[in-house]
């Protein structure tokens, strides 16, 4: 479990680590053979340890009495975890006076634009359950490598992890979780193309995934591009050509547009 959470030590280091008492248990003792339970809390003791830098362009686009919607710059993780703590967007909006927010929804570190923090439980889960019913629209733009011969495409096909935080999708793979993202092809020049993309389902990795499949992955994606490297061991430390640039919900009242587009 920890080299799947946390696929930038290696195995050897985590088991020497849970040897020497640095990964536990809160409840009960552990070795390495200690079978997991649902109800188990699982610590682990990092002294000293300097987080990755982050960008620091975290700005507000909305706010109102039920929610904040904010940019999102990346590489940076929506909340603690991993390397990172302080250096994280709910952390950072703490700091900016923002201390109880609650997560609607997730980007990928790696993944830049629009994202939606509800101010109280009631609003939260409305979102929550807005996305849950498929009532959510939302667009993201990304520059890809090629230009496609068709100006719009639907990628429908299933997703599974393959190995620590690396996942897989293909017309060949029976198990995992169908999904869905539409595709139209914005602007094409310099063997580059800008995608408008609409995720119908919302999977990890999704848009990734199915650019890739496609055969016009995003340029920059150091996992999913052209020469990747999806072995899970390479950590994801550097912004990648995908912006959330729309997230509307209509039952809410709530339409916000980033009007960003990427330079390629």
């Amino acid at each position: 479990m920890m080299i799947t959470k946390f696929p930038f030590q290696s195995k050897d280091i985590w088991e020497q680590r849970i040897i020497n008492g640095k990964v536990y248990l809160d409840n009960r003792n552990s070795t390495l053979q200690t079978i997991l339970r649902q109800d188990d809390e699982i610590c682990h003791h990092n002294p000293a340890v300097i987080e990755p830098s982050v960008p620091d362009e975290v700005r507000l686009l909305e706010e109102s009495e039920h929610y904040l919607a904010v940019y999102k710059p990346a590489p940076l993780p929506m909340h603690p975890g991993g390397r990172y703590n302080k250096n994280s967007l709910s952390w950072i909006l703490v700091e900016m006076g923002y201390s109880d927010l609650r997560i609607t929804h997730r980007l990928d570190a790696v993944t830049s634009g629009v994202v939606l923090f509800a101010k109280n439980k009631p609003f939260s889960k409305k979102v929550m359950e807005a996305f849950s019913l498929g009532k959510v629209e939302k667009e993201y733009l990304a520059v890809v490598n090629g230009i496609p011969r068709e100006l719009k495409k639907t990628i429908q096909s299933k997703i599974r992890r393959k190995q620590g935080f690396v996942f897989e999708s293909g017309a060949d793979i029976d198990s995992g979780q169908v999904s869905i993202t539409e595709f139209e092809v914005v602007e094409s020049r310099n063997s580059k193309s800008l995608i408008k993309c609409r995720p119908i389902t919302g999977r990890t990795h999704q848009i990734r995934l199915h650019l890739a499949e496609w055969g016009f992955p995003i340029y920059d994606d150091p996992i999913y591009g052209h020469n990747g490297d999806n072995s899970s061991k390479r950590t994801q430390n550097v912004g990648i050509s995908l912006v959330s640039s729309r997230l509307n919900i209509k039952s809410l009242n709530i339409d916000l547009n980033l009007n960003q587009i990427l330079n390629f």
